[in-house]
C-alpha cells in the first residue's frame, strides 16, 4: 500500500486552516455559553499572544509558528466580527481570514 504524499508547503497551510477553524469554533461556543466573556478578554489574550509571537529566540519551528499565527488570526477575526456586529449587523462583511 502506498502512503499518501503531502506537499511540504501544503501541510503547514492545512495546519493553519484546521487550527484557525477550531479556535474560531471555540470562540463561537464560548460567546454562547459564557455570559462573562467580553471583547476585552480577547484583547488581553491577543496582547499576550503578540508577545509570544515575538518571543521565538529558541525557534519553535514552522508548524508551531503556523499554529500560533492561526490562533492569533482567529481571535483577531472573531473580535473584528463581534465588534462589527455590535456596530452594524446589516453589512454581512467578514474578516479577511474567514
Amino acid at each position: 500500500m502506498v502512503s499518501p504524499v503531502c506537499d511540504s508547503d501544503d501541510f503547514p497551510r492545512q495546519v493553519y486552516e484546521q487550527t484557525f477553524e477550531a479556535i474560531f469554533a471555540y470562540l463561537e461556543e464560548r460567546i454562547r455559553t459564557d455570559p462573562t466573556f467580553t471583547p476585552e478578554d480577547i484583547r488581553q489574550f491577543l496582547k499576550d499572544a503578540y508577545t509570544r509571537q515575538g518571543d521565538d529566540w529558541i525557534g519553535r519551528g514552522v508548524l508551531e509558528t503556523k499554529k500560533l499565527d492561526a490562533v492569533v488570526a482567529a481571535h483577531e477575526c472573531f473580535l473584528a466580527e463581534w465588534e462589527d456586529d455590535n456596530k452594524d449587523a446589516s453589512t454581512g462583511e467578514h474578516c479577511v481570514h474567514c
